[in-house]
């Protein structure tokens, strides 16, 4: 009963203040609702301020120096990650192979004596050295990515090295030559290098179009000069 009482003058307090403020034209309410809705603001922009100043991504960036440079990215092979992967799990295999060859000399040497010695080395050479080589020579003429320059209309194709390095080819349609009858993974050569793409990854088809040169004339390599010089002859 005691606590009742003492917290009934209380109640009676709040209430009156609480009157008073809204009689007085709710300056007191909206200032709370101003500094509620402030901290609301606040707290919500605070978020989209950091995801604004968050690091771009590595193709997002890429993106953004192709536009810088004013080259425009018209192909991209998807088999790009997976040769990656494949040429690294080579190289490493390959380094391995050859800080094994010490122990597997010794080893050999003492199982069966010279012999045994040289074939076990020269196995594992073989697979340490050809493996990669083989690798490269396969894949050295696939196109990774291919840029586009409107401004000097030029493009850039772009290889991947056995170090794994890009290797940029720049050239223009005058610069590319298609073989009658292709090679192995071969769709183009630019000079004396050959190249392969696929004709479905492009983004604008007409660029493949140009490029392969069938936007040219058709020749049907029709030796009509030989023909009128032979008539010429039976005529007189």
């Amino acid at each position: 009963m005691f606590t009742m009482r003492a917290a009934l003058p209380c109640g009676k307090q709040f209430a009156s203040i609480l009157t008073k403020a809204y009689r007085g034209g709710g300056s007191t309410a909206t200032g709370l609702s101003i500094t509620i809705a402030g901290r609301t603001a606040a707290a919500t922009a605070v978020p989209h301020r950091w995801y604004a100043a968050g690091p771009a991504s590595p193709a997002a960036a890429a993106d953004d120096g192709a536009k810088g440079s004013g080259l425009k990215r018209i192909y991209y092979g998807t088999l790009a990650s997976r040769m990656k992967v494949v040429k690294v799990f080579s190289l490493t295999t390959s380094l391995a192979g050859l800080a094994a060859q010490p122990i597997l000399l010794e080893q050999g040497m003492k199982i069966g004596g010279t012999g045994l010695a040289v074939f076990i080395c020269t196995t594992a050479g073989f697979f340490t050295f050809v493996t990669p080589l083989l690798l490269h020579f396969i894949t050295k003429k696939y196109v990774t990515e291919l840029h586009y320059n409107p401004s000097t209309d030029q493009y850039i194709a772009t290889t991947i090295s056995l170090l794994l390095q890009k290797i940029e080819t720049k050239f223009r349609t005058n610069d590319v030559t298609v073989p009658e009858v292709p090679g192995m993974f071969t769709s183009f050569v630019v000079g004396k290098r050959a190249l392969f793409v696929d004709p479905a990854l492009f983004d604008d088809p007409e660029h493949y179009v140009r490029i392969m040169g069938y936007d040219k004339p058709v020749d049907f390599k029709l030796d009509l000069s030989a023909d009128t010089t032979d008539d010429k002859r039976t005529k007189s």
